[in-house]
């Protein structure tokens, strides 16, 4: 092998390793920072469509509030913490749909923290004692009358007590893949708004 291989050989491996070590060190910081791994998650969703052919674009601030919490963290968030409490998951449309005018109005409103629930991953074996902590705000399934969490489902949370919820958007929103109009957006605010100054009481 002539020596001009050898070296475009060692330069190729050289790259590669530094592209790898950069992929790596971003894959770090970017889990292990709630609001930019929030931020990646739901706008990485932005250019797939949906079954019906439809897409819901997302745009999450950088700095947004979001802070992960998961099994027994969220029962002691819900017993005993302050600020606000959001279930959803990221290819859910009316999360989608909601997401983004939650973080802007607790952000205006100087909220420290929205602890996010994913559903699909983040309950897993506390259902029961979560079931008994929300139970009055639960929905019920028409079918089997049973109580579940329908998302997105939004909790405002003042030392351990629930002094707000919000499930869902606004009652005259009914399809999802198409974006609230300025009405209903403005509703959604105001409900935001009115829950976040009783948190604030």
């Amino acid at each position: 092998m002539s020596a001009k291989i050898k070296k475009t050989i060692q330069r190729t491996l050289i790259i590669t390793g530094v592209v790898c070590l950069i992929l790596i060190v971003t894959a770090v910081i970017v889990m292990s920072n709630d609001n930019l791994r929030f931020k990646l998650e739901y706008e990485s969703l932005n250019r797939i469509p949906y079954e019906n052919g439809r897409k819901i674009s997302v745009k999450i601030p950088w700095n947004n509030q979001i802070q992960y919490i998961e099994g027994e963290e969220v029962l002691k968030v819900l017993k005993t913490g302050s600020g606000v409490v959001y279930f959803g998951y990221n290819s859910c449309p009316w999360c989608r749909n909601i997401i983004g005018l939650l973080i802007d109005v607790s952000k205006k409103n100087h909220v420290e923290v929205i602890y996010y629930v994913d559903i699909h991953h983040a309950i897993d074996g506390i259902t029961d004692d979560l079931k008994e902590i929300l139970s009055e705000y639960l929905r019920e399934n028409e079918e089997t009358k049973e109580k579940v969490l329908a998302v997105p489902d939004v909790y405002f949370l003042k030392n351990g007590k629930i002094v707000g919820h919000h499930i869902s958007t606004v009652e005259s929103y009914k399809n999802p893949y198409q974006g609230m109009n300025q009405g209903q957006r403005d509703e959604l605010e105001k409900i935001y708004q009115d829950l976040i100054e009783e948190m604030k009481k």
